[in-house]
């Protein structure tokens, strides 16, 4: 009974003004929202256990009794991946589907498949479109999905973008040349939609907990692991604990913004952009922190780890206006280096590893729609990496 009293709030509260549906929500205790994700999570788990070959099995090979699940961390080690989209994408659909959409492929080169319904969709979109009146939208706005870049800049009121793994120096700098704020959300194909939204305060995505339960797995010592999501109010295609390779952890203080939204940090890296080498565990995060405040680098950067017989070489490219300052940006960087991560610099006192800082030319390294911030050429065995093409403008190892 109370969840479906729960249940006819929140129907409430999605067709009320934008403003009134915030003042419900923020007014529920963090309990109503655990609880509606509860009923919604086993109402999806046994839909799936019933109607999907691709469940049924996982459960039936595990001796998984899913009515005796109340919560996705009780399945232990069962996780649903994007191999397991790829390889099985029919045994996952159990309802009729009107929409479809497939990745780009930029991680793999077989995309993956999403189903879904039109309701699914609307609901998605009301969600988000509460995220966007919370950041100051309104219906009289104009919505730019287009920049002409000959008209130049115009006041805005703000930027949203769905750029999780922008640096926070590009942000700035787009931030700067518009003279408006860049928020960002995030969200997967498999998701539909945004499945976290940037405040005004930018300290974090305030997640989506009435659509989705969200999980850290293989977290570490500071609470970081593994983003591991699983829908609640999706009847095509449902997704129970999707791995979905971002590195990131969960954050249960309340924002000075006052949303009731709870948060998740932002991306520090991908699964696949993790290296253990000479210099120690390392993601986009190091080496965005050592570029910060950085004069003369521009916004874009790769880390390549490669090794030259005796030792690790890690070689942080980074595109600058090579005006002549090429040597002062690398002391720079290495003082960061010395600063911010004294474990790392330790491993470069005892020659663990090599650091070269090697300018390109602005515009040279990003030549698709991503860029693989950190590329483990030891793994390619030697062949150079196709990542990126572009020739340096000189080398400012000493």
């Amino acid at each position: 009974m109370l969840s479906k009293i729960i249940g006819q709030a929140e129907a409430l509260a999605f067709h009320l003004e934008p403003q009134r549906a915030i003042r419900l929500l923020n007014a529920m205790p963090a309990s109503v929202i655990e609880t509606l994700q509860r009923v919604r999570f086993r109402q999806t788990l046994q839909l799936a256990a019933t109607r999907s070959p691709f469940y049924r099995e996982q459960f039936r090979r595990r001796g998984i009794n899913p009515r005796r699940i109340d919560h996705p961390s009780q399945l232990g080690d069962f996780y649903t991946t994007g191999e397991d989209l790829r390889a099985h994408v029919e045994d996952f659909r159990i309802g009729r589907a009107d929409t479809v959409f497939e990745t780009t492929g930029t991680t793999s080169p077989v995309p993956k498949r999403v189903y879904f319904s039109r309701n699914e969709i609307d609901e998605m979109g009301k969600a988000s479109a509460l995220g966007l009146y919370f950041l100051g939208l309104r219906r009289e706005d104009t919505v730019l999905s287009a920049i002409a870049a000959e008209k130049g800049v115009w006041p805005l009121k703000f930027l949203f973008a769905g750029g999780e793994n922008i640096t926070e120096s590009a942000r700035a700098m787009v931030q700067k040349t518009w003279q408006a704020p860049l928020y960002l959300s995030y969200g997967q194909t498999e998701s539909f939609g945004s499945m976290g939204v940037e405040c005004a305060k930018q300290s974090g995505y305030h997640r989506n907990d009435l659509n989705f339960v969200f999980e850290i797995a293989d977290c570490d010592e500071t609470g970081s692991g593994e983003l591991v999501y699983t829908t609640l109010t999706r009847n095509v295609m449902p997704l129970i604990r999707y791995r979905s390779t971002d590195l990131t952890q969960l954050i249960d203080e309340p924002c000075e913004c006052g949303l009731f939204a709870r948060r998740r940090a932002k991306i520090r890296a991908r699964t696949d952009e993790m290296v253990v080498c000479g210099m120690g565990n390392v993601g986009p995060w190091v080496f965005e922190d050592v570029l910060r405040d950085v004069n003369g680098s521009g916004a874009e950067w790769q880390a390549v780890v490669k090794h030259n017989g005796r030792r690790d070489v890690i070689e942080l490219r980074v595109e600058s206006e090579n005006n002549g300052h090429e040597a002062e940006m690398e002391r720079a960087i290495m003082g960061n280096l010395q600063d911010r991560f004294s474990d790392f610099w330790k491993n470069y006192e005892m020659k663990l590893y090599e650091f070269r800082v090697v300018p390109y030319p602005l515009g040279s390294l990003r030549n698709g729609r991503k860029l693989k911030r950190v590329v483990d050429e030891r793994q390619m065995g030697g062949v150079v990496s196709k990542t990126v093409e572009a020739t340096p403008t000189s080398n400012c190892q000493e």
